[in-house]
């Protein structure tokens, strides 16, 4: 992949849309060495180029910022998944036509979250308007 990455830079440069699938992918592989580090630093280079390439508020940059959610919250840091999951759930509220299946998935995720750290109540309210979003889908 990394050969691949330098000759997708020369070609088309280093801010093309291939160049930031290339790095994502880098940044799975990554991942599943339990390279957590890598992988956290492929994903926001990925992240930096999809927002350049695509906008703030593509799909593909909403999917970037939970797999970055993901790496941290399997690391422990909860509150930079958090973070992340919450810019997420951001970028799918702008969107009147986002599929709301994916948008009660982010919130089950943060949910998930506010549980980790101890509160129950609001990851409750969060399932709850999780689950309102489900049965609207």
């Amino acid at each position: 992949f990394s050969e691949s990455l330098r000759i997708r830079k020369e070609l088309l440069g280093k801010t093309h849309r291939d160049v930031a699938v290339i790095l994502y992918n880098i940044a799975t592989i990554h991942l599943e060495r339990g390279e957590e580090d890598e992988a956290i630093e492929c994903y926001k280079e990925t992240l930096r180029l999809e927002r350049e390439a695509l906008g703030d508020d593509h799909p593909d940059v909403v999917m970037t910022y939970q797999h970055i959610a993901q790496v941290y919250q399997q690391r422990g840091e909860l509150r930079e998944s958090l973070a992340h999951f919450q810019e997420s759930l951001r970028i799918q509220c702008r969107h009147s036509v986002s599929n709301k299946r994916s948008r009660a998935q982010t919130l089950n995720s943060i949910a998930n979250i506010y549980l980790q750290i101890g509160n129950a109540a609001l990851a409750t309210e969060l399932m709850c308007d999780a689950v309102r979003l489900y049965r609207m889908e």
